[in-house]
């Protein structure tokens, strides 16, 4: 396969460009408007978290009961708060205008820890941007202008302070506002654990509890909101998370004739959901354990931990699977250092399941007016999850491997 570092990038921007420029052809063939979103208000999300910032300010809970939109901790909202006195239409358009400023930054921070060659890291840097603006996601994020773009950042900056010498401080604080902010990045504590950064993870608890003493008092606003949430929303379109992946696939093989069980399966796949993940994320945590006995825990197996937080619950709006975007420059250094072809092969398919996850969802559905192609980005997502939990396994082998060759090369 090709050797040069930049191919993953190269073929993820790549794809992305080429399947918007087919799906933009079609609607032109086809005589149909070109539609990338489906129009609502603009700033619909922002709007929740303005309402919640100004209800604090007034002395309230920031949890709206029964509408229940707004679902995240009360730190959002809080942090907002100085944002309210330019009024909404303002602080809407500002908070439009940061969003892409923050993920280009995240992005720019990630490529930053890997040293590329000069020309190089510039390619890496030009996927990433050609990625944003030709992938669905980031168009629905400014959309909706909801609060991934901070936790994309938030991320990128504690994974750069955690490669920093005794930057913990700096590192737990950004880990700390990722997971108040959206609750799901809390699964960067695993690779913590497994990299024994012990202090680390004290200071990601003290930051932690101390934005819980901050938000006490809604603590049980927020739980009655998010479990509210969790148990009674769904829907199919807009939706990344492996439970609506499993559903529209089953309906795709029934559409085609396929004698299935498809109720049957529906209605169980949230378990069947639930057990993949673990299967899934229990081979990348096994595979981590035994092999960082014997080597340096690198910002890849970090990286790789990310696509593993946007699987649950029912929803995932397509939104959230911006933060795959982060594995183009690990993808591009595990390509560079990889010495076997089922490495790359498996990277390969990395890369196209990451490709898969910006795809242009609604202007496909507008296309072909079939529910079934919202499954695209979720099955990307898939693709990416088992990737990386087979290329995890299989380097685990080749490491033991290379401790056998070792012992066997030692005269007795």
């Amino acid at each position: 396969m090709h050797k040069k570092t930049t191919f993953p990038a190269i073929i993820i921007s790549m794809f992305i460009i080429i399947s918007f420029g087919v799906i933009s052809l079609s609607h032109v063939l086809s005589n149909k408007p070109l539609l990338f979103l489906n129009y609502k208000t603009y700033g619909l999300d922002y709007n929740d978290f303005f309402k919640a910032s100004k209800r604090i300010i007034d002395g309230q809970s920031p949890y709206d009961f029964p509408s229940n939109r707004y679902v995240t901790t009360p730190i959002p909202a809080i942090a907002n708060i100085v944002f309210v006195p330019m009024g909404f239409y303002k602080a809407r358009i500002l908070f439009y205008f940061l969003i892409p400023l923050s993920l280009i930054a995240g992005y720019q921070l990630i490529t930053s820890m890997f040293d590329f060659a000069g020309e190089d890291k510039k390619i890496i840097l030009t996927a990433g941007i050609v990625a944003l603006l030709f992938g669905y996601p980031f168009y629905f994020l400014v959309q909706r202008e909801n609060i991934d773009g901070w936790v994309f950042l938030f991320l990128s900056l504690g994974l750069y302070w955690l490669y920093k010498p005794k930057k913990e401080l700096f590192s737990s604080f950004f880990f700390s506002l990722a997971i108040v902010f959206k609750i799901y990045p809390a699964l960067i504590i695993l690779p913590i654990l497994l990299n024994k950064k012990w202090r680390l993870l004290f200071w990601i608890g003290l930051w932690l509890a101390l934005w819980g003493a901050i938000t006490l008092l809604w603590f049980s606003d927020f739980r009655t909101a998010l479990s509210m949430r969790s148990q009674s929303f769904f829907r199919f379109d807009e939706n990344g998370s492996l439970i609506a992946t499993i559903d529209l696939f089953t309906i795709l093989i029934a559409s085609l004739g396929i004698p299935v069980p498809a109720t049957t399966i529906i209605k169980y796949s949230p378990t069947a959901a639930f057990l993949i993940y673990v299967l899934l994320i229990s081979s990348v945590f096994f595979a981590d354990y035994k092999t960082s006995k014997t080597t340096n825990f690198e910002i890849t197996s970090y990286l790789l931990y990310l696509p593993f937080m946007i699987v649950f619950p029912k929803v995932i709006y397509h939104y959230s699977l911006i933060i795959c975007l982060l594995l183009i420059p690990a993808l591009s250094h595990l390509w560079k250092t990889s010495e076997t072809r089922p490495q790359k092969g498996l990277i390969f398919i990395i890369t196209i399941g990451v490709a898969l996850t910006q795809w242009q969802t609604v202007a496909t559905y507008k296309l072909t007016d079939n529910i079934v192609s919202h499954i695209i980005p979720g099955f990307g997502l898939l693709m990416v999850l088992i990737g990386i939990a087979i290329y995890k396994i299989y380097e685990l082998s080749l490491a033991q491997d290379k401790i056998t060759a070792e012992v066997s090369a030692i005269p007795s």
